[in-house]
């Protein structure tokens, strides 16, 4: 098949499903819930992102809800405060899935992994995490702000944390880095290595993660800088700008308010050498442009592109999770050679 003819019909895919998702619209008319801007503006966080992401205290009380055996594996569903308190009480409880890879030889790597905006359910990031586990890499699925069981009641899964109330979208990035980074401590009594791991949305707040923590590694899925234009122009967040006009927002006020959310500004400050973007060739909902302004801003890690869109990408995620399993394999060991992979790390 032809480039052109995979680019028409890997897009045909995403705008079909976007077509399909009648609630992703605003279920109210979300404004600023304020009109002061300046704790989200200052140019010093340009240098200085522990300045807006700041650092909590590690999590103290982490409760295990209830474990099951997968596969082999085990998967444990667990919950623990938000080091960053909202006014939304649903909003102030974490939840995540934990999968073990359960073997004597692999207690080494654990990935932080944060899903993509709205998601309704995580039958498809189970699945991954669950594959992950196989080749030794243990996970931990952290549901974001207003996601889920996270949603305030009436609004859908995600719809309260892009949207816009510019002000608390980006408030909802600070609380999920701080939510992050609470975490990690009681992961690194278990774990030799903690990286991340973000899809779309998840992708773009693990790159402004990794400019406030040294994780071991940074694997980005469909992910992009430059938050405003991504919202202004992406397929899936038209509905979202319509709202953000209507507030009296311009693109440049956007882009200033959220300074600190666009990854692109804060490249320079990456803490993570080992990096690794994983791209559709043809997203729309992600426009390439700033995955390339971004990766530039980076100094060009490694990044392996695929001939889809974004929704598409589905098509290629056996694919995708093996760069997944050889780029940590060669983390651990310089120079591994393909064949070797899968010896290596079981």
């Amino acid at each position: 098949m032809t480039p052109l003819l995979l680019k028409i019909l890997t897009q045909s895919i995403d705008r079909i499903k976007l077509a399909l998702s009648s609630k992703k619209r605003s279920s109210i008319r979300h404004q600023p819930y304020t009109r002061d801007y300046p704790h989200l503006t200052r140019r010093e966080y340009l240098e200085h992102p522990e300045l807006f992401y700041r650092k909590p205290p590690p999590v103290h009380e982490v409760r295990i809800l209830r474990t099951e055996l997968v596969g082999g594996f085990k998967r444990s569903y667990l919950t623990f405060p938000s080091p960053y308190q909202t006014p939304y009480l649903e909003n102030n409880t974490v939840y995540g899935i934990y999968t073990t890879a359960d073997r004597l030889d692999t207690a080494d790597w654990v990935l932080i992994v944060l899903h993509g905006w709205g998601r309704p359910h995580f039958r498809i990031e189970k699945k991954m995490c669950l594959t992950l586990a196989k080749y030794g890499i243990s996970s931990l699925l952290l549901t974001m702000p207003f996601h889920q069981e996270r949603a305030p009641a009436g609004s859908w899964s995600g719809e309260y944390m892009v949207s816009g109330d510019v002000v608390r979208t980006a408030e909802s990035f600070q609380q999920t880095i701080a939510e992050v980074q609470a975490i990690i401590p009681w992961l690194r009594q278990k774990f030799h290595r903690v990286g991340i791991f973000g899809m779309s949305l998840g992708g773009i707040i693990a790159h402004l993660a990794m400019t406030v923590e040294p994780f071991d590694a940074g694997i980005t899925l469909l992910a992009g800088g430059n938050s405003a234009k991504i919202v202004w122009e992406g397929q899936m967040t038209q509905y979202v700008r319509e709202d953000i006009e209507l507030a009296g927002i311009t693109l440049e006020q956007l882009e200033l308010i959220w300074l600190a959310t666009n990854p692109t500004n804060l490249a320079p400050k990456n803490l993570v050498k080992n990096l690794l973007m994983i791209n559709g060739q043809f997203d729309e909902i992600i426009p390439v442009s700033y995955t390339l302004e971004l990766w530039e801003s980076l100094g060009k890690p490694p990044i392996k592109w695929y001939p889809c869109a974004h929704y598409s990408s589905y098509f290629f995620l056996k694919r995708i999770l093996r760069d997944i399993v050889e780029f940590i394999a060669t983390i651990q060991k310089p120079g591994i050679k393909s064949q070797e992979l899968k010896a290596h790390i079981l």
